[in-house]
């Protein structure tokens, strides 16, 4: 089973993104190093929907969800997108701001020659507590590649509680949580744990682990008391993903010229 993608029309995403986006830095950013790029939306739940590598899109989506307490958890795009800055080609740093709270999250991409099959996305969030008071800090990571550009015929599965493996034929995907073990993960299928993350109530992940073969999704979660100040008041993840065996796509050089992609948050269905 295939997912089709739809791209909203680019005047119908820029009235969104000026109703919904926090402020007007709102945007699309790429990041590229050799035969690798990613595009992140900092202002919906697309978050990071690219990933090519060798020409080929390996990725549908990635962000990040929050709660503070047992309130129920909201996507970070809710919140006040404070700079977004852009050090070298290949590095992103977003700032958001909430209440009682600041987030900064860097995305660091890597990648080998043309042809290689491989690239790398390293990532570091820092949650600050800036209330004066302790916090009971939630956060989540929800992933959902399509290796090769297929929505189907993936494998994923948690080795352990912080290391996770996707593949199809010979690509091969892993991510590794290097600093803040998380307390929960969860393999599935689409769209069942994004809709979990969406509807309004207060989400704990349920630890499993799969293997799952079809449109499979995965995911991360963190539970953290964050103190009034001193050291214990940040807590930092650091993460990297590590892809490898990739196929390459057909004509990748032609489309690569005519810069073919995303525009705006993409949605899908089934086909």
């Amino acid at each position: 089973m295939m997912k089709s993608r739809t791209i909203i029309g680019i005047a119908l995403a820029g009235i969104v993104v000026l109703a919904t986006a926090p402020n007007a830095i709102a945007a699309i950013h790429t990041i590229s190093d050799n035969a690798t790029s990613a595009k992140i939306d900092d202002s919906s739940q697309a978050g990071m929907f690219q990933w090519k590598v060798n020409g080929q899109d390996q990725l549908f989506q990635q962000w990040f969800w929050y709660r503070v307490g047992s309130t129920a958890e909201s996507s970070i795009d809710t919140l006040t997108l404070v700079s977004a800055t852009k050090s070298e080609p290949d590095e992103l740093t977003l700032v958001y701001s909430g209440t009682g709270f600041t987030m900064e999250i860097e995305f660091d991409i890597t990648g080998a020659g043309p042809g290689s099959g491989i690239g790398d996305i390293a990532e570091s969030i820092r949650i600050t507590n800036t209330s004066g008071a302790a916090m009971d800090f939630h956060f989540f990571q929800y992933v959902d590649f399509d290796l090769n550009g297929t929505a189907g015929g993936d494998t994923v599965e948690f080795v352990t509680s912080n290391f996770v493996t996707q593949s199809e034929g010979p690509t091969t995907l892993s991510e590794t949580v290097v600093t803040g073990t998380p307390e929960h993960h969860e393999a599935n299928f689409f769209p069942l744990t994004l809709d979990k993350l969406n509807d309004l109530l207060a989400t704990t992940l349920n630890d499993d682990d799969g293997p799952y073969t079809g449109d499979v999704t995965w995911a991360f979660q963190w539970d953290i008391t964050l103190a009034a100040s001193g050291p214990f008041s940040s807590f930092l993840i650091s993460k990297d993903k590590l892809i490898q065996g990739v196929i390459p796509a057909p004509g990748a050089i032609l489309l690569g010229a005519l810069g073919l992609g995303a525009v705006g948050w993409l949605k899908r269905r089934r086909a």
